[in-house]
């Protein structure tokens, strides 16, 4: 079974995180909503992706992520390691360049949007800890 690595980032301002509406065409759960974040390259350490990914997919320069989750889950024949990290937004501006969308929800608002399960649990588990 292949094994891929992956950091995400949740944004979060006031009670709102971030969430990403992937495009129809993305390679991996096109039309979901999700995290913004990506696969860990090769002698990155999952801070390191996690800052590249936000760079590249927002042009928004993370200033000091707190990693909160990590989880392991296979669907087919993919295990997913993620490793998901939070920080307040600073209100800098964001630049979209994955993605056909992107907006801010509460915990519940982002529960109710078309997303995948396992994003759904870890929602659902990270709760607690987003919001401290």
């Amino acid at each position: 079974m292949e094994t891929r690595p992956t950091a995400a980032i949740i944004l979060y301002e006031g009670d709102k995180i971030l969430m990403q509406h992937r495009s129809e065409d993305a390679k991996r759960n096109p039309g979901f909503w999700g995290l913004f974040g990506g696969g860990i390259d090769a002698g990155e350490t999952p801070l390191q992706a996690v800052k590249r990914e936000c760079m590249e997919e927002l042009e928004y320069q993370l200033k000091d992520p707190r990693h909160i989750d990590t989880e392991t889950t296979e669907r087919n024949d993919l295990r997913v390691e993620m490793y998901t990290f939070v920080e307040e937004y600073d209100g800098s501006p964001l630049v979209l360049h994955e993605g056909q969308g992107y907006g801010w929800f509460t915990i519940d608002e982002a529960l109710a949007l078309h997303i995948t399960p396992e994003r759904r649990a870890a929602l659902e588990r990270l709760r607690t800890k987003i919001f401290r």
